[in-house]
């Protein structure tokens, strides 16, 4: 069993761990890894397991920082996903999560891994190497047996009004058709991170890169040529579409929902190329008050709670990192 990361990595061998996998997401893919060391100001790793000339278990870890003076207080690595797996019983996955650990240890002030699967069965090798298990909720929509019309209908009565009455008055959802469509949609979604949502959102360059990536999917969603909403997605044909960021202009026209039109375009895109699955991608800590969470329900998913894993490299600017970097938020 060797330890390989980076360019000592096959792709041949990890494309084919990729179809194996029960645990398969974009996330862990070549072209994720690829894509993400093109973005300004981030980068990524990819560390395997060989055994007997094959690939058991392989992560992809995402490094990012904030701008600025916040850069020091936030540097950090995150797996979207979670590992790709061949077997969760192999000794295999402590090599890889204690390597991992290892080669972070001064680099990084934290470790965590965002499931969108139950990683139960690993629950352990994580806990004896020192990892927190944190609740998470996700919403998930499972299309495997599902047209069109029993989704519909599985979404709460004003979420069907509301689409089928932006239909008529004549919105549409598309895919994007060229970059300036994707640059317009990155600033409205700009201006609703800026007046509304307290996170980070990452730069322009992230979006064009992943309209370009063959993982990407853009949707827009237009009335009188008027671009008023839209979704950044990621897809895998394996295992279905994820909805990284959507937006909508909300006081456009009273009856219109930008928003849900961008949805209903996942959707259907899902539909139309066999997906399994619409992932929406996050919804809140369990028992706390979240209105993303509300909404994201209104689509007919189930809430899953896939948890995450935090491990923290250094406790002291972990700390300090969370007490400035809200109080720098208060300041805008």
């Amino acid at each position: 069993m060797r330890i390989i990361k980076n360019e000592e990595i096959s792709v041949e061998k990890w494309n084919k761990l990729l179809e194996l996998s029960i645990y398969t997401s974009p996330f862990q893919s070549p072209q994720y890894y690829k894509f993400f060391n093109t973005v300004d100001g981030f980068s990524a790793d990819v560390f395997a397991i060989e055994e007997d000339e094959e690939y058991k278990t392989l992560l992809v870890i995402t490094i990012q920082k904030e701008k600025g003076i916040k850069s020091y207080f936030s540097r950090r690595g995150i797996v979207y996903g979670g590992p790709l797996l061949l077997d969760s019983k192999s000794q295999a996955v402590k090599s890889l999560i204690d390597e991992v650990t290892r080669f972070y240890t001064r680099k990084v002030i934290y470790l965590e891994v965002r499931n969108n699967f139950d990683f139960n069965c690993i629950y352990s090798i994580y806990k004896n190497s020192g990892w927190e298990y944190h609740k998470h909720n996700n919403v998930q929509l499972d299309l495997s047996s599902l047209n069109l019309e029993e989704i519909l209908a599985k979404m709460k009565y004003n979420r069907r009004r509301e689409i089928n009455i932006s239909y008529k008055e004549g919105a549409v959802v598309s895919e994007a058709k060229n970059e300036k469509e994707v640059v317009l949609l990155y600033e409205n979604l700009k201006e609703l991170y800026k007046e509304r949502v307290n996170v980070p959102l990452p730069p322009k360059s992230y979006f064009i890169s992943l309209y370009e990536s063959s993982l990407g999917k853009v949707f827009i969603v237009k009335h009188d040529d008027n671009l008023i909403g839209g979704a950044f997605c990621l897809f895998s044909k394996k295992r279905g579409i994820y909805t990284l960021y959507y937006t909508g202009n909300r006081n456009y026209h009273k009856k219109i929902f930008p928003t849900h039109l961008a949805i209903m375009g996942v959707i259907k895109f899902a539909l139309n190329n066999g997906l399994k699955m619409v992932d929406f991608m996050g919804a809140g800590k369990p028992g706390v008050d979240y209105g993303v969470r509300s909404f994201k329900l209104q689509f007919g998913g189930d809430l899953v709670e896939h948890g995450r894993y935090l491990k923290i490299l250094n406790p002291f600017l972990y700390r300090v990192g969370k007490i400035g970097l809200n109080f720098l938020s208060k300041l805008k």
